[in-house]
């Protein structure tokens, strides 16, 4: 299909008027995700658990719905710099009133890294901290019901390379009734290798911090 693209786009009359303002043709389709839908078992299948899902990235959404948690629209969630923190932190407390779980996703650090920018990164990973992480765990210390919170990034993105790379990722795990599992105080890739909880397996996270 995309040899096939190539051919007939070339003389396309768009592409052919495109060429003569001087502009780029679109000269090629490039077809992505083909394939069958996956089936998943669902998290309240797999745990026991209700869960939700915020985010501004369909991508998360679809694998939430797949997962059988409920999708939680945020107003002002661009999946960018200018994201509606706020509004994701309080949705996500208000979701704990009726659900077990709820998956809070940022997809600023990722693009801040996509950009290159040093800048960028270090800022949207200090909104993360300040403006969703402290509330929610301000609201959990308060509470009187223990909660765990989960805090890591899906992949690494590093500014040098621009790109996703498959180097594992750090995690910090808080536990409102276990505040001291171990002594590491510091959240990066280097720290975090000595914490108690070693490293994991991503698929097993999950199930590791439910079960236990």
């Amino acid at each position: 299909m995309i040899e096939a693209s190539t051919v007939v786009l070339e003389l396309h009359p768009v592409n052919l008027k495109r060429v003569q303002e001087g502009k780029n043709p679109a000269n090629s389709i490039w077809v992505w995700g083909q394939g069958y839908a996956p089936k998943f078992t669902t998290f309240k299948e797999l745990y026991g658990k209700k869960g939700a899902i915020i985010s501004a990235v369909d991508l998360l959404k679809g694998i939430g719905i797949y997962a059988g948690l409920d999708v939680i629209e945020v107003p002002g969630a661009t999946g960018y710099l200018d994201t509606n923190y706020e509004g994701k932190a309080s949705a996500a407390i208000e979701a704990l009133k009726t659900r077990d779980l709820v998956f809070v996703h940022v997809e600023a650090p990722d693009e801040a890294g996509h950009e290159g920018s040093v800048e960028k990164k270090l800022k949207a990973v200090e909104d993360f901290d300040s403006r969703i992480v402290a509330p929610i765990l301000k609201h959990a210390e308060a509470s009187e019901e223990p909660f765990t919170i989960l805090v890591l990034p899906d992949h690494p993105t590093p500014v040098s390379v621009k790109t996703h790379t498959r180097d594992p990722i750090p995690f910090a795990v808080y536990r409102t009734d276990k505040p001291d599992l171990d002594s590491v105080e510091t959240f990066d890739e280097e720290s975090v290798k000595n914490g108690s909880m070693g490293l994991v397996k991503a698929s097993d996270l999950i199930g590791m911090l439910v079960k236990n």
